[in-house]
């Protein structure tokens, strides 16, 4: 059948090359004097806290090692990019543990945005403390690479890619996001976002999502939309959470493939219905849904009012009440080559209704 089995592991943050020239900091002070260069260098930072009562700025590209993997950690966030300055820019291996949301970025622990094209976030891991709204968001997608990271204890995201530019759905050198592992993200009260945040994972734009672990996020474990055109999402393991992956307003020609869903997940994933608001517009066109494994408890696959030439193929649905995929007044979709053997007794292989016929 080709479905995704077994859980996805990530990567967790591993080891690196520390630079051995560059500078070297050992306190606060040290290390926002050396972000002030205006000429990009690698920043060492030893073993230790770092803080301060703003967050760390970096408009300059400068590349900021922690001597020892987690060994550097910073209790207030930090800025990389600027409205103006050299593109690039790094961090890796230090853990941000920020409780105080007045030393973040705009509610952030890393804000990667205006000049910070090519900027990497490497074998970090950010903890929010269930008081900061998100962990790392890149307003500046081009070029982006993150690998290795670790996410918890976030009110609203985990990690967000996404320029915020429906019209921004090519890039010239689409982002890369491997190896994340997200945990914990939920409002004081879960679900009072209403569909707005609560989401673990949230990507907006064209690139390469591989190898993800996301588990209670009180709305969603893998938001896409804005922009996500031609993204590939290979090898999503979410569970804890109503919806697996909301594809919403708007994702085009992607792939979702080897996603593995568990039963702690009311629907696998659902497409954004073509709202008034949106003109009547659909969220998903030209999507492929395939490989994966749904063991979610309603649906596996729901596919809402005018979702357009969206597949669903090669994949295997256990243990649903209603349906294995549900397709309510769709446009020119497709389903095959799905093994529905394991769905519950009395459930629909494909159902043409909307789930709230069936009710909870």
């Amino acid at each position: 059948m080709g479905s995704a089995g077994g859980q996805v592991r990530p990567t967790p943050p591993s080891s690196y090359d520390v630079p051995t020239s560059g500078v070297h900091v050992t306190t606060s002070a040290q290390l926002r004097s050396a972000l002030g260069s205006p000429q990009p260098t690698d920043i060492v930072l030893a073993d230790g806290v770092y803080d301060g009562p703003a967050p760390f700025l970096n408009p300059n590209g400068h590349r900021l090692y922690a001597a020892t993997l987690g060994g550097a950690v910073l209790r207030a966030g930090l800025s990389l990019g600027g409205n103006a300055g050299p593109s690039g820019g790094a961090v890796h291996g230090i853990v941000f543990d920020v409780r105080d949301p007045g030393k973040t970025v705009e509610g952030a622990e890393i804000a990667v945005w205006g000049t910070a094209t090519n900027a990497d976030v490497l074998d970090v891991t950010l903890r929010g403390n269930r008081v900061i709204r998100t962990g790392l968001v890149v307003r500046q997608p081009e070029g982006f690479r993150g690998a290795r990271l670790v996410a918890r204890g976030f009110t609203d995201y985990g990690v967000v890619v996404d320029a915020n530019d429906p019209k921004l759905d090519e890039l010239a050198q689409p982002f890369r996001l491997a190896d994340v592992d997200v945990a914990g993200v939920a409002r004081p009260v879960p679900r009072s976002s209403n569909g707005t945040a609560e989401a673990c994972l949230w990507v907006g734009n064209p690139g390469e999502v591989r190898r993800v672990r996301v588990r209670r996020c009180a709305w969603a474990g893998l938001w896409t939309g804005t922009a996500a055109t031609n993204a590939l999402f290979d090898r999503v393991d979410v569970d804890q959470t109503p919806t697996g992956v909301y594809v919403e307003h708007f994702t085009r020609g992607s792939t979702f493939q080897h996603l593995l869903v568990g039963r702690k997940v009311r629907i696998g994933v659902v497409t954004e219905w073509a709202a008034p608001e949106w003109s009547g517009r659909p969220a998903s066109v030209d999507n492929i849904i395939q490989e994966s494994r749904f063991e979610s408890s309603l649906a596996g696959v729901f596919l809402d009012d005018g979702t357009t030439r969206t597949t669903v193929r090669r994949s295997t649905f256990v243990n649903q009440r209603w349906a294995a995929i549900g397709d309510y007044r769709g446009i020119e979709n497709a389903y095959y080559g799905n093994d529905y053997g394991g769905i519950a007794p009395g459930a629909h292989d494909v159902t043409h209704e909307h789930p709230n016929s069936f009710g909870k």
